[in-house]
């Protein structure tokens, strides 16, 4: 295997058998850990680049038993690009028609599905074929992480019903935007109601789904009290103050 500096690239070779799909998943999945995509784009990413290496393996090589997968990834200005090269027959995915997938199951045509998820699923799907054999490229477009590691808020006010969306919409901004560890200074919050509880859970479920951190700082006895009673105190990182979450963080190995 071959790595590029800070990971940005590599690119290694398999058997063109089924035997290798496991290893190129986990190959391909080391890119969508470093872009910290969620699970459900990493999904995407290892589906298409499944079934496209099982075209390559059942068709370009067909039975023979042999030959061999290039397979190779890039990350660029939050794009993904896997490249797959292989020097069996010449296969343009682009003129396998679309299935038809609304008409009833016993009439639809049998192939091309695996050509349909991953232009479903990826954002652009290209083939060229040279004299150095098939390329298929396969781009996925992921939102890059903010470029400060870690974003402190201080909030204020009531957070319910009414109040809740404005005394976040800071927050919520800077998930939308790639912030992956936030520290959220709550000594001022007045109040939380069950419509609070709610919007936070629903930032910590967005950060958690990019493998970030929300760490809760300062609470008041009161606002303490609702996160006990409701459970969500087992459920959040709490912290007395600033410098005991960035002491924790840095015990994580996190930039403070």
């Amino acid at each position: 295997m071959q790595l590029g500096s800070a990971m940005s690239h590599a690119s290694t070779t398999f058997p063109a058998s089924l035997e290798s799909l496991v290893a190129i998943s986990a190959f391909v999945n080391t890119a969508t850990h470093q872009c910290k995509m969620s699970e459900r784009e990493a999904w995407h990413v290892q589906l298409a680049v499944d079934e496209a290496a099982t075209n390559i393996m059942q068709h370009a090589y067909g039975d023979t038993g042999s030959g061999t997968l290039a397979v190779s990834w890039s990350i660029d200005g939050g794009v993904l690009t896997v490249v797959l090269h292989d020097h069996g027959q010449p296969f343009d995915p682009a003129l396998v028609p679309v299935p038809d997938i609304h008409s009833p199951f016993e009439d639809r045509q049998a192939g091309g599905l695996g050509i349909y998820l991953m232009n479903k699923l990826m954002d652009e799907v290209t083939y060229r074929f040279t004299d150095a054999g098939n390329e298929l490229t396969l781009r996925k477009r992921f939102a890059e992480a903010t470029a400060v590691r870690v974003q402190h808020f201080v909030i204020e006010g009531r957070l319910d019903a009414r109040g809740t969306a404005v005394a976040l919409e800071p927050v919520t901004a800077a998930v939308a935007a790639g912030a992956r560890t936030i520290l959220l200074d709550m000594h001022k919050v007045s109040f939380l109601s069950s419509s609070g509880l709610r919007s936070l859970l629903m930032i910590r479920r967005e950060i958690n789904a990019h493998q970030g951190i929300l760490m809760l700082i300062a609470l008041l006895p009161h606002v303490e009290e609702v996160f006990t009673m409701t459970g969500f105190s087992q459920v959040f990182e709490l912290y007395p103050s600033v410098e005991a979450a960035r002491s924790a963080l840095a015990g994580r190995g996190e930039t403070v």
